[in-house]
């Protein structure tokens, strides 16, 4: 019997496990930052979290692994420090304006994310990589989708899901654009992501209005009638 069994308390090797497995990812996070994800060896990311190479592979498997990994709880923390710093009890539309103020700041603080996702996007050659960026880049389109939806539902936008996730994707490529114009600067970041949420909300107004107007031309359009045909007697 094992002394944690003995005294009944639980046993710390999972929590000694997670604490290696996260500082694999914060080294890894760090390099592929800093350096790029081809110029990082395994062997890097060892000697940054002063862990042997088979507990990286005991982890993750490949490197590529672990770079998913990264990518995934990168974008996991940077929604969640979103979340937190936007709240719970606002309204949808005080809700969706404080997204957009807060986004610059935490996507500045959250920069090695955002670099690894910008390079990795551009890795033509590995389809794996390509992929795994795609799918934290629709993630978060998704994440930001459901801020959008129900300002524009309340607007009586059509179709509010499909619209959202439009302007959800646009905001990402605007971001991404901003972010590395900005060098991932919190004030230049800022400053160049203000025009953002005016766009957006535009394209918000705009949504409803055509919907107003094509429901007003229904209203006003006469009731059609049903055509007859004049039936003639033949000899």
């Amino acid at each position: 019997m094992r002394p944690d069994e003995a005294t009944g308390r639980p046993s710390a090797e999972p929590e000694r496990i997670a604490r290696s497995a996260e500082a694999i990812l914060d080294a890894a996070e760090g390099l592929f930052g800093q350096r790029g994800y081809a110029a990082t060896s395994v062997a890097a990311i060892c000697a940054a979290s002063a862990l042997p190479v088979g507990s990286i592979y005991h982890h993750f498997g490949s490197k590529s692994a672990i770079l998913a990994s990264v990518l995934d709880r990168a974008k996991r923390r940077f929604f969640a420090e979103l979340e937190d710093a936007v709240g719970t009890r606002l309204d949808p539309e005080h809700r969706m304006r404080k997204y957009f103020e807060q986004a610059p700041r935490l996507m500045a603080r959250n920069a090695n994310y955002f670099r690894i996702l910008v390079a990795t996007l551009q890795q033509n050659d590995d389809t794996q990589l390509l992929t795994v960026a795609r799918q934290s880049v629709d993630a978060a389109a998704m994440a930001l989708a459901s801020v959008i939806e129900p300002v524009a539902a309340g607007m009586g936008a059509s179709d509010p899901a499909a619209l959202s996730l439009d302007l959800a994707e646009m905001t990402n490529g605007y971001a991404l654009g901003a972010a590395i114009l900005a060098s991932y600067d919190a004030q230049r970041l800022r400053a160049r992501m203000v025009p953002l949420y005016g766009l957006i909300r535009g394209a918000l107004d705009t949504a409803a209005a055509q919907n107003d107007g094509g429901a007003a031309d229904r209203k006003r359009r006469p009731p059609t009638r049903p055509r007859t045909t004049k039936l003639t007697n033949q000899s």
